[in-house]
């Protein structure tokens, strides 16, 4: 797995991860991976984009409530 960049909201992160099949976010809070989110078939943009939405409020979270 790679890390290719990371989104900031609050106390949470989310970052951008790829293996040699797909791309998927990696939802971090202090440092420690608490959900994962898959899309399947989806480029890198669409990833970068999802991301960027959740970090400015845009895409509401895709896990539950702290």
């Amino acid at each position: 797995m790679i890390e290719l960049s990371i989104y900031y909201k609050g106390d949470d992160t989310a970052t951008i991860c790829t293996t040699s099949s797909e791309y998927f976010i990696q939802y971090k809070r202090n440092g420690e991976c608490f959900f994962t989110e898959k899309f399947p078939g989806r480029s890198i943009y669409y990833i970068e984009d999802a991301a960027e939405n959740w970090a400015l409020g845009i895409k509401s979270d895709p896990f539950p409530a702290k």
